[in-house]
């Protein structure tokens, strides 16, 4: 109880209750194991353990680089790279969201859906993505766009992946520091109750954004003239371009062909289709705060 109340941190009685249920009184526990103990070495050692985990099987590593205005008009902004972006290929993603566990249960056509009272009149319901008007649009669109010369003459059935991002910095401790800042998608091709069920596996993590470095504050201030007046708006604004410096990463070459030109997707049912991906939602906080 001293060591809850020792003043540095607030320490729940729930906080309490896991170090002793959970660790103290475990059978593997040994004092023995804690002697030369030193919480940051551990801390880097687990660090270590994770960047090996399979959990980043298939993700890639990168800088993302952005520029630093120099707060005078005749000087060019400073390019700052800023290393640690984890991110997959969105057309992997796509692939795997196609012939995964839930691709049986994916709407590869969308529809109107109408209610009929006991009076004969028809009511039009909304409920799912798609059976929305907008993908109903954008599936009729797609069926008319041209393709590739090369794959001229695809007689593949044309869908729409109706694409649900989400991007949230969040803090992973309730008493640390530590916090990640990862962009999550969804297909809308997914009825919202699958989607909804933690536990249905349908949310898919695509990637992992860095923060700005400490070493951020040390070279603005130097390039900048006006650092110590402006570096909150500078550091508004860097974060913002970190955003989007990090999504002209996940909208690489192959995205781009993909959107244009759609995607030949082997699906569950062994099947090939054409599918074009499309943004429906995008749900962001605001990095800037």
């Amino acid at each position: 109880m001293d060591w809850q109340n020792d003043g540095e941190s607030t320490k729940s009685d729930g906080a309490v209750n896991k170090l002793v249920k959970d660790v103290l009184c475990h059978p593997k526990f040994m004092v023995s194991d804690l002697k030369n103990f030193d919480a940051r070495r551990e801390n880097r050692r687990q660090d270590a353990a994770d960047s090996k985990s399979p959990l980043l099987d298939g993700f890639k590593e990168a800088n993302v680089t952005i520029d630093v205005p120099s707060g005078n008009k005749h000087v060019p902004p400073q390019a700052f790279s800023i290393p640690g972006m984890h991110y997959q290929n969105l057309t992997s993603a796509i692939r795997t969201a196609f012939s995964g566990p839930l691709a049986s249960k994916l709407h590869f056509t969308p529809y109107k859906m109408f209610h009929k009272s006991d009076s004969d009149k028809s009511e039009r319901v909304y409920s799912e993505i798609y059976d929305s008007d907008v993908l109903l649009q954008e599936h009729d669109r797609v069926q008319r766009l041209p393709l590739h010369p090369d794959d001229r003459g695809c007689k593949r059935e044309r869908i729409v992946a109706a694409l649900m991002c989400w991007s949230d910095m969040t803090h992973l401790t309730d008493f640390g520091s530590a916090k990640l800042w990862p962009i999550y998608m969804m297909l809308g091709n997914l009825s919202k109750y699958v989607r909804a069920n933690p536990n249905s596996g349908a949310c898919m993590h695509v990637a992992y954004l860095p923060s700005l470095p400490d070493s951020f504050q040390e070279f603005a201030a130097k390039f900048h003239r006006k650092w110590e007046t402006q570096k909150d708006e500078i550091r508004k604004h860097c974060k913002r371009e970190l955003a989007q410096a990090a999504w002209k990463l996940l909208l690489d070459d192959d995205f781009l062909h993909a959107y244009k030109y759609g995607m030949v997707v082997k699906c569950s049912d062994g099947i090939e289709r054409r599918v074009y991906p499309r943004f429906l939602t995008y749900s962001a906080d605001y990095p800037e705060k």
